[in-house]
């Protein structure tokens, strides 16, 4: 301590207390021994950390809807479907752990690889599948705005093919699922065609039952028609057998009149004239307008007689009488009623029926294949990656170098506080 220090011992005692860069410098420097020996632990622990630790790769692949891959889906009867809906169905599908089985199953290659792996881990096949693929799958949605690609990512350890299990999966995935929708399709499909042929048999079977009540009334119209036709026949001709009576009667009195007058043959009143008596008193029995009757004589009013006798025993036959006959024998055979009965298939009279099978016909060439779906398109096929995840190995060992330097400093540090404090000790006894 120097004279200037005495007359300040606050200020010396400042200065003992302050450390000097040169101080640290030369600590370290005698330190240097313990800082190597933290770096190599360092280091050595750093690389059997790398040794040990299993390096993991992740694949992922970009999709997004197809915009126009629904189009011949959404023509099918009772079938709409937005590109959301299908790509959430899908989503689904591909975060279900037994779509993940059944796609291992489906794949003898990626079977046996999986089964392989189980057997040397020495667990179950599904227990491998979900610790080692299920939770190792992940789907991404896109930002907030909800736009942009969906994401599906694996990881995995370097020996397995990841980026081709990943692509594979996401295309059967996809092809089941459009196949799910080919079904959906098919089976609503059916369902409007068998409505439509149930709405169809309704109509034959209303229509049919409409011809049989048209049938009923047409051949009840028939009867009565048949009937009135027959009444009027046999009033004709009962008509016709009194008129023939009343013939019979008028021609006996005609005769009776020519016996008393004396009259044979057909004669005139200028030829019967006997001193200018009037024959009016006969004259209502007359040939019409013109003579009496009785002037056509005894024989020929008995010839006539005889000949209407006769025609009392057979059938009359008038214009009046024919006309009805043929009524009769033209109602005989009702064409109406017979072509109704002999229609076996009346469906080209139901408009409403031949709608439903133009309708029904239509329906069947609107067939959809799994070709017509398009669910999603891949933007991003999945592919290895140049480095695995996590750090790599030389920032794993810089890490190491710079952290086992950082942790020898504080020990030299440490070392040398203790030996100062130790002195200290040493100096107050």
């Amino acid at each position: 301590m120097t004279a200037h220090d005495s007359q300040f011992p606050a200020l010396s005692y400042r200065r003992d207390d302050e450390i000097d860069l040169r101080d640290i410098a030369l600590m370290l420097l005698d330190g240097w021994k313990w800082i190597l020996g933290s770096v190599a632990t360092a280091v050595v622990l750093a690389l059997v950390f790398v040794a040990v630790s299993p390096q993991s790769f992740r694949a992922s692949t970009s999709y997004t809807p197809a915009p126009e891959g629904l189009r011949q889906l959404n023509q099918m009867p009772g079938i709409d479907y937005s590109a959301a809906t299908t790509q959430a169905e899908l989503e689904l599908k591909l975060g279900s752990f037994g779509n993940l089985r059944d796609f291992i199953g489906a794949h003898p290659e990626w079977l046996s690889i999986a089964q392989a792996e189980a057997d040397e881990q020495g667990v179950t096949l599904d227990e491998h599948l979900r610790l080692h693929y299920f939770d190792k799958l992940k789907i991404s949605l896109p930002a907030k705005d909800g736009t942009g690609p969906h994401q599906l990512s694996l990881e995995y350890p370097e020996s397995r093919k990841g980026a081709a299990l990943l692509n594979d999966y996401l295309a059967w995935t996809e092809a089941r699922y459009t196949q799910t929708l080919v079904q959906r399709a098919s089976r609503a499909l059916e369902t409007a065609v068998t409505r439509n042929s149930e709405k169809m048999q309704a109509h034959l079977d209303a229509y049919q039952d409409s011809v049989n009540a048209e049938i009923t009334r047409l051949e009840e119209q028939h009867d009565i028609h048949l009937a009135e036709l027959d009444d009027q026949l046999q009033a004709e001709k009962n008509a016709e057998h009194r008129s023939r009576l009343e013939r019979i009667r008028t021609l006996t009195q005609a005769e009776a009149i020519a016996q008393r007058l004396g009259i044979t043959q057909p004669t005139s009143p200028l030829e019967l004239g006997d001193e200018g008596q009037p024959l009016s008193d006969y004259d209502d029995i007359s040939i019409g307008t013109s003579l009496p009757l009785y002037f056509m004589g005894t024989q020929a009013l008995a010839a006539e007689k005889e000949v209407v006798e006769q025609s009392l025993e057979e059938d009359a036959s008038t214009p009046a009488i024919r006309d009805i006959e043929k009524k009769i024998a033209q109602l005989q055979h009702e064409r109406r009623i017979e072509a109704l009965q002999h229609r076996d298939d009346g469906s080209p009279f139901i408009e409403a029926y031949n709608q439903l099978r133009q309708e029904n016909t239509l329906l069947r060439a609107n067939r959809v294949a799994a070709t017509d779906i398009d669910v999603v398109e891949v933007v991003n096929l999945a592919y290895r990656p140049n480095r695995p995840e996590g750090p790599g190995k030389a920032l794993v060992l810089a890490l190491a170098i710079v952290l086992g330097g950082m942790l020898g400093v504080m020990l030299v540090m440490c070392v040398s506080f203790g030996r100062s404090l130790k002195r200290y000790r040493v100096q107050r006894t």
